[in-house]
């Protein structure tokens, strides 16, 4: 009897012991891990509207500008996350053709090549907005309808500024909303002697469609 409780009592001490080595284990916390980097790939496409605005001419003896319409514009931008949050470089392409205001036969084509940083802010699931500044050429063709008379047809170092919003309509797809603004750091030289150097900066107003990789 006596060696039956002994036995009994050991028992019941290893299963009590047991019991306490798997809460141990159980309440053991799961390990931290660390989130993935943003190395996501995306593009966009966008079209709107270049505002009305100013082209410069510059000479020695005859500075002067001319007011030009609002016209059509153009964007495809190309992206990749740098694995920080939030901030992703871009290749961007633009291109804008707007007419004088006072001289319809007259046409102003801009357009730009630039390599972005660009910063996102997500302020919840489905909306964020961005800001991004660019560096790199912008294209100015100043020229008559027919391309008889061509005064500047060139390129020029330039900057590129831009702000968005973007809403998010599907898992890799957001909706684009954006305002840019990009021009020559200096007048872009004619390749004819008898005509002025010129400058345009370009206001746009785009959508579009963001796609996610």
């Amino acid at each position: 009897m006596n060696k039956f409780a002994i036995l009994t009592g050991v028992a019941l001490v290893a299963l009590t012991g047991a019991a306490h080595a798997a809460d141990l284990i159980v309440d053991q916390p799961a390990a931290m891990t660390t989130p993935a980097a943003d190395t996501t790939l995306y593009f966009e496409l966008l079209g709107g509207v270049a505002l009305q605005g100013t082209l410069d001419f510059y000479d020695p003896s005859d500075d002067g500008s001319v007011d030009t319409e609002a016209g059509g514009a153009i964007a495809g931008v190309v992206g990749f996350g740098t694995g920080i949050e939030g901030l992703s470089v871009e290749a961007d392409a633009f291109y804008a053709q707007r007419d004088y205001q006072d001289k319809g036969d007259y046409t102003l084509k801009t357009g730009t090549l630039m390599a972005d940083l660009k910063y996102t802010v997500s302020l919840n699931d489905t909306f964020g907005i961005y800001g991004a500044v660019g560096l790199g050429g912008v294209y100015l063709n100043d020229s008559d309808s027919d391309g008889t008379t061509t005064y500047v047809d060139g390129w020029g170092a330039g900057y590129l500024l831009k702000a968005g919003v973007t809403a998010k309509v599907a898992d890799q797809i957001s909706l684009v909303g954006e305002v840019r603004y990009a021009n020559s750091f200096e007048p872009i030289a004619s390749d004819d002697i008898n005509y002025d150097d010129e400058q345009a900066g370009t206001t746009s107003v785009l959508v579009g469609v963001h796609f996610g990789f």
